[in-house]
C-alpha cells in the first residue's frame, strides 16, 4: 500500500554515501510497490516545477470499474479451481481483514481510509460489516454496520462473542450485547502500537494459536504497548502473545513482515511484506531471551528462492499512465528511458500470506503457501518442503500463476480458511493501488487516488471437483463442550481452532475424560496435539496423557508434547526424566525442539542431555543457538562434558560451541563456571594450542580492568600465559606488511585482549596512509573498544591522512566515548580537525548529546554551520530536471557517491535500498526526496542514541532486533551488534537516518546524470 513515509526513505536512501548518515541500511525496498505521497504534495504546499505542457486526458482514459461477476469472468485459474462471489459491494467496501465467529458470521474490517491523503475531503479511518449468509446459499447477503469510527482498523478476531479489532495505537475488544449485529462495548485493551500516515505499517493479523493465545504481527511501526494501568513494552520487530481470558499483560515473541501473517497446522508461522513474498520464522525468541548473553541470528528467514525476483506471470495489461509517460519519453518530452510500458514481473505488492488449511480442495494443495501481490493482480501458491531443519518455499505452478486477473482493479489483500473448508479471497477492488508519486505530477489531476473506496469484493476459491454450493457448516457456537471434542481431529482447520476457542473460552472440565481419549486415540496427528493442548488450557493435562503424546507416533505430536511438558516438569520427575531420554529421537525437528525445550527443565540430567544433543547434531547453526538457548544456567557443566569428549572437540562444530560457551561464561563472570573453563586450559595447550587461545580469547573478551585481570591470574596464570602469546603473535602479523590483508586483519582483533599502552605505537603505524584500508578500518574497530584517554589523541593524529570514507569511521571511534568528545572538539578549535570534515547532519546529532555540556560546545563550535532551507534547495536544483542527463556519467557519480552500501549492475555492495525499479516513481519526486529527507520520518527509520553500561556512546539506526540484542547501523557503514545486558540507555533523537546535505557533493548536472542513470536501469 502506498506511503508518504515510506517512499520518502526508499527513494532517498541510495544516494546519501558521504554523510553521516550515508551507509543507511534502509530497508524500503520491502515498500518498493507503493511508492511515495510525499513529492507530489510537499511540492504543492511550495512551488512546484513547471508542468509538462500539454492536455492529457484523452491519453488518460479512466479505466472503468467492472462489476464482480465481470471482473471474475477475467480470473485465469490453474485446473481445477474456479472463483465464486461470496460478497460483494454495497454489502461490503474495502475489505481487509476477515474473521468467522462460531456460527460461522463473517466479520469484515472494511478501509475506504486507504490512500485518503492523496485527496482532500476523502473518507478516512474505516469500519467493521458483520456478513451472514442467511440462506446457505453460500453467499453472504445481509450486511449489518457492526462498528465504525474507528482510525485505522486492519486486523480482527472473534472471541468470546465479540472482536479485538487491531485500530492503532489500539487493540480494542467489540461486543454486541443485545443481539441486534452492532457493537455496544468498546474498550482499549492495549495500546501503543505503532503506524504510519501512508497506512502501510501498522498491526495486523491476528490469529488463534494451538497453544491458546492470540498472536499478532505488530509490522514495521512497532510501538511502545502497554496494558491498561501497565507501564510500556518496545514490541519494535517482535511478535505478540496474549491471553484473552487474562487480558492484564502480553508476551513478546519473534516477529517480522509487513502485512500478512499466518501459522500452519502446527503453529509454525510465515510472514510477508511487499518485496518479500515468503519468510518463516525459525524460533520463538522467548526460548532465546533466558540466556541474555546469546546473540541469536533474526529469526524471520527468506524461503522463497527467488525472493523479490520471483518471475511472475501477470496478464493484467499495462495502467495508461504508464503507456502515456513511455510515449513522452520516446519524443523527447518526458525525460526517462523507454520502458515500454511493461508491468514489474516480480514481486512489488506482496500481502497476505496464507497456509490453506482447509479439507475442500484435493489433498495435495493442504499446507500450500498463497500469497497476494496486489500491483501485479495475482495470486502466488508456492509447496513447501523441509530444507534441513528449515523450509523452501517453491513455485507450485509453472508458466502462469494459481489465479491472475487481467482486471488492474483487482488487488487481493488477504485471504482466509473459511467454515466450507476453501479459501476466501478479499478484493480491495482499487483502481490505483500505488501511491500518487509513482505517477508524473503532470498526471495525476486525470486520476483518483481514491477510487474504488465504494467497492470490494470478497471470492471463494473452490475445487472445480466439488459439486453444489458449498457445504454449510455446523454452527458450533450453538454445540455443546461434548459435541465439541470431535471436532478437534475435523480434517478443515477452521473447525479445529474454533472448537478449541471454545473449550478454552467455556472452561468446561466436564470434557476432559473425552478429551485424554482424542489425545490418545484421534485419527489424526493434529486431532492429538489440539486435544493436548486444549487439556493444558483446562489445567487439566495429567502426567500419563502428557507421557503418552511425549511418545506418539507422530514427530509434529512430539513436538507439541515437548511444549506442554515444559511446563509440567518442575512439579512431575517422571516428565523430566522422558523429556531428557528423548536425544535419540529419529526425527530432526523434535531434536530442534528438545533443545530448546530442555532449558526449562531444572536438572543435572537436562544439561547432559543438552551436551549429547550438542555431540549427535552437529553442523547445523539453528541446532547449536537452540542449545545455547538452554544453557543460561548450567553452561559450565555443559561446556566440561564437552571438553572432555576429545572427538568432539576435533570437530568444526565442537569447537565453535566450546568457544561460544567459554564467551558466555566470561561475560556473566561467575567464578564457579570460570574456574571450569581454566583447569581445561593446561591439558589442551600442548595438545591443542589453537583451541586453547581461542578459549582464553573467549573467556576474557567482555572482562576489562580488574575482572580481566581476575580471570587471567587464576589456575596459577595459565590463562595469562596463553593470552600473552596470543597477544604476541598477533603483533608480528599484525606488523608484516607482506602477511595476508585478511590475516593481519584477524590479528589486529586479536590485540584487543592486550593493554592500550603496550600497543599505542604499533596502532598508530597501523593508521597510515601506507597501510591497506582493511587494516586501517580493523584498527580503528579495535582502538574504539579501550578506554584509555590516548585512543582520542592517536586517531587525531593521524585525521589529516586518513580517506574521507576512512574520517567517518574515525569520527564515529572518537566519538563514541564522552571524555573523548571534548579532545576532539578541542582539535576542531585548533584546526587540526576542518568544520567541513564534519556533515552537518553529524553535528545536529551532536547538538543532541547526552551530556549537556557537550551539547552546549557543539551548539557554540558549530553555531556557523547551517544548511541551506530545504525550500530554497530543491528550488535550486529544479533546472536538473530538464538537464539532458547522461547515463554514463551518472553511473560514475553512483559508483563514487553511492556504491558504498547500494549495488546496480554488478556496481557497489547491497547493503542499502534495492534500487531496481525505482525510475517508477518519477524524477521530480525522486530528487524532491534526495534533497529534503527530514520532511517526515518513519519510526523504524530513526536514528537512536545506544549509551553502552561500559560508556560507550553508539549513533545510528536501529538495522535489527532480537529479544537479546539491537543491531546499530552506523556512518561508517559498520554494525554494531550490543547486547540488551549491555545497554544503560537507548532514545531516539528524533532525525532520520537519511541525511540532508547532497548538494554539498552533487551539483545540478551530476543530478541530472544521477536521475538518468537509475531511470535507464530495467
Amino acid at each position: 500500500m502506498a506511503g508518504r513515509v515510506v517512499s520518502q526513505i526508499l527513494i532517498r536512501a541510495p544516494f546519501i554515501m558521504k554523510r553521516y548518515f550515508r551507509l543507511s541500511l534502509v530497508m524500503a525496498a520491502l515498500l518498493m510497490v507503493l511508492g511515495t505521497w510525499v513529492g507530489v504534495m510537499n511540492s504543492q504546499e511550495k512551488k512546484e516545477p513547471p508542468a509538462l505542457a500539454g492536455d492529457f486526458g484523452k491519453e488518460l482514459p479512466r479505466v472503468p470499474a467492472r462489476t464482480a461477476s465481470e471482473s471474475q469472468a477475467t480470473m485465469e485459474m490453474v485446473d481445477g479451481f474456479r472463483v465464486e462471489v461470496v460478497a460483494q459491494e454495497p454489502a461490503v467496501v474495502d475489505p481487509v481483514a476477515v474473521d468467522f465467529d462460531a456460527w460461522g458470521r463473517m466479520y469484515v474490517i472494511q478501509l475506504p481510509g486507504y490512500n485518503a491523503y492523496g485527496k482532500e475531503g476523502a473518507t478516512t479511518g474505516g469500519s467493521i460489516v458483520l456478513l451472514e449468509d442467511t440462506n446457505g446459499d453460500g453467499k453472504y447477503e445481509k450486511s449489518t454496520l457492526y462498528a465504525d469510527d474507528f482510525k485505522y482498523p486492519t486486523a480482527l478476531a472473534c472471541w468470546d462473542g465479540g472482536l479485538f479489532v487491531g485500530d492503532s495505537p489500539d487493540l480494542l475488544y467489540l461486543k454486541d450485547d443485545d443481539g441486534d449485529g452492532k457493537a455496544d462495548q468498546r474498550k482499549v485493551v492495549f495500546t501503543g502500537f505503532g503506524g504510519d500516515k501512508a497506512g502501510e505499517a501498522y498491526l495486523n493479523s491476528i490469529r488463534w494459536g494451538m497453544d491458546n493465545r492470540f498472536h499478532l504481527s505488530t509490522s514495521l511501526s512497532g510501538g511502545d504497548v502497554k496494558a491498561v494501568g501497565k507501564d510500556p513494552t518496545s514490541v519494535r520487530g517482535r511478535g505478540m502473545i496474549f491471553d484473552p481470558r487474562d487480558l492484564r499483560g502480553f508476551e513478546l515473541t519473534s516477529g517480522g513482515g509487513q502485512h500478512g501473517m499466518s501459522m500452519d497446522d502446527w503453529g509454525r508461522k510465515f510472514v510477508c511484506s511487499n518485496s518479500v513474498p515468503a519468510q518463516t520464522l525459525m524460533y520463538d525468541d522467548r526460548y532465546v531471551a533466558r540466556n541474555p548473553q546469546l546473540k541469536a541470528a533474526a529469526a524471520a528467514v527468506n524461503i522463497a528462492p527467488g525472493g523479490k525476483y520471483t518471475k511472475l506471470f501477470r496478464i493484467s495489461p499495462p495502467e495508461p499512465w504508464r503507456v502515456l509517460r513511455t510515449r513522452l519519453r520516446k519524443e523527447g518530452k518526458f525525460r526517462g528511458s523507454d520502458e515500454g510500458g511493461k508491468p514489474f514481473g516480480f514481486f512489488t505488492g506482496a500481502t497476505g500470506i496464507t497456509i490453506y488449511r482447509g479439507d475442500a480442495w484435493p489433498t495435495s494443495y493442504r499446507g500450500n503457501l498463497l500469497v497476494g501481490d496486489v500491483a501485479n493482480n495475482l495470486v502466488y501458491r508456492a509447496t513447501l518442503k523441509k530444507d534441513g531443519l528449515g523450509l523452501v518455499a517453491e513455485r507450485a505452478d509453472q508458466k502462469a500463476e494459481f489465479l491472475a486477473s487481467r482486471d488492474i482493479w483487482f488487488r487481493p489483500v488477504q485471504f482466509a480458511n473459511a467454515p466450507d473448508g476453501n479459501l476466501y479471497m478479499l478484493d480491495m477492488c482499487r483502481e490505483m493501488i500505488e501511491g500518487v508519486a509513482f505517477l508524473p505530477p503532470e498526471f495525476f489531476k486525470y486520476l483518483d487516488a481514491v477510487s474504488g473506496n465504494d467497492r470490494g469484493r470478497i471470492y471463494r476459491i473452490v475445487s472445480t471437483k466439488a459439486k453444489g454450493t458449498p457445504r454449510v457448516g455446523p454452527k458450533l457456537g450453538d454445540l455443546g463442550s461434548r459435541e465439541l471434542v470431535p471436532l478437534l481431529q475435523h480434517p478443515n482447520g477452521w473447525h479445529r481452532d474454533v472448537a478449541a476457542r471454545l473449550l478454552y473460552q467455556r472452561q468446561d472440565r466436564s470434557v476432559v475424560g473425552a478429551l485424554e481419549k482424542m489425545v490418545a486415540k484421534a485419527s489424526t496427528p493434529q486431532g492429538r496435539a489440539t486435544a493436548l493442548h486444549v487439556l493444558q488450557g483446562l489445567s487439566s493435562l495429567g502426567e500419563e496423557v502428557a507421557l503418552g503424546a511425549l511418545a506418539d507416533s507422530s514427530a509434529n505430536v512430539r513436538v507439541q508434547a515437548l511444549r506442554v511438558a515444559e511446563k509440567m516438569a518442575a512439579e512431575s520427575a517422571t516428565i523430566r526424566d522422558r523429556v531428557v531420554q528423548m536425544t535419540a529421537d529419529p526425527d530432526a525437528e523434535v531434536r530442534y525442539q528438545l533443545a530448546f525445550s530442555l532449558g526449562a527443565i531444572a536438572t543435572r540430567g537436562s544439561v547432559a542431555a543438552i551436551a549429547k544433543l550438542a555431540v549427535e547434531n552437529q553442523g547445523d547453526s539453528w541446532m547449536q543457538m537452540a542449545i545455547l538457548s538452554s544453557l543460561g544456567q548450567g553452561a559450565d557443566q555443559a561446556f566440561d562434558l564437552l571438553a572432555a569428549n576429545a572427538a568432539y572437540r576435533a570437530t568444526g562444530a565442537g569447537r565453535s560451541m566450546l568457544v561460544a560457551l567459554a564467551g558466555q561464561i566470561g561475560a556473566n563472570g561467575r567464578n564457579s563456571e570460570i574456574a571450569v573453563v581454566l583447569n581445561t586450559l593446561e591439558p589442551l595447550r600442548d595438545s591443542d594450542k589453537g583451541l586453547s587461545e581461542a578459549l582464553v580469547k573467549a573467556l576474557v573478551e567482555k572482562q576489562k580492568g580488574a575482572k580481566r585481570e581476575r580471570i587471567l591470574a587464576a589456575a596459577g596464570g595459565q590463562a595469562a600465559t596463553i593470552l600473552r602469546q596470543v597477544v604476541k603473535e598477533a603483533r608480528v602479523i599484525a606488523a608484516d606488511s607482506k602477511a595476508e590483508t585478511t590475516k593481519r586483519v584477524d590479528a589486529i582483533r586479536s590485540l584487543r585482549l592486550g593493554a592500550f599502552k603496550d600497543q599505542k605505537i604499533l596502532f598508530g603505524e597501523l593508521l597510515q596512509l601506507s597501510q591497506p584500508q582493511p587494516v586501517q578500518a580493523a584498527t580503528l574497530e579495535v582502538v574504539g573498544g579501550y578506554q584509555d584517554a590516548g585512543v582520542a589523541s592517536l586517531v587525531l593524529d593521524v585525521w589529516k591522512g586518513l580517506s574521507p570514507q576512512l574520517r567517518n569511521r574515525a569520527a564515529e571511534t572518537v566519538l563514541s566515548r564522552p571524555e573523548w568528545v571534548g579532545r576532539f572538539l578541542d582539535s576542531v578549535e585548533a584546526g587540526q580537525v576542518a568544520r567541513s570534515d564534519i556533515d552537518p547532519s553529524r553535528i545536529q546529532l551532536l547538538k543532541q548529546h547526552p551530556e549537556k555540556k557537550i551539547a552546549e560546545r557543539v551548539e557554540k563550535i558549530f553555531s556557523g554551520t547551517r544548511l541551506s532551507t530545504r525550500n530554497e534547495v530543491v528550488q535550486r536544483y529544479q533546472p536538473a530536471l530538464k538537464l539532458a542527463g547522461d547515463v554514463a556519467r551518472g553511473k560514475l557519480v553512483f559508483k563514487k557517491n553511492c556504491s558504498a552500501c547500494h549495488r546496480l549492475e554488478n556496481v557497489g555492495n547491497a547493503i542499502g535500498a534495492d534500487l531496481e525499479g525505482i525510475r517508477q516513481r518519477g524524477l521530480a519526486a525522486v530528487m524532491l526526496n534526495i534533497l529534503d529527507p527530514n520532511r517526515e520520518v518513519k519510526p523504524r527509520y530513526l536514528t537512536y542514541i545506544v549509551e553502552t553500561t561500559e560508556g560507550r556512546i553508539l549513533t545510528g539506526m536501529i538495522a535489527a532486533e532480537t529479544a537479546n540484542s539491537i543491531t546499530i547501523r552506523r556512518v561508517d557503514g559498520t554494525t554494531v551488534t550490543v547486547l540488551r545486558v549491555e545497554i544503560e540507555a537507548l532514545r531516539s533523537t528524533g532525525l532520520s537516518f537519511m541525511p540532508e546535505g547532497l548538494e554539498k557533493m552533487i551539483d545540478a548536472g551530476a543530478m541530472a546524470d544521477l536521475l538518468s542513470y537509475l531511470d535507464s536501469i530495467q
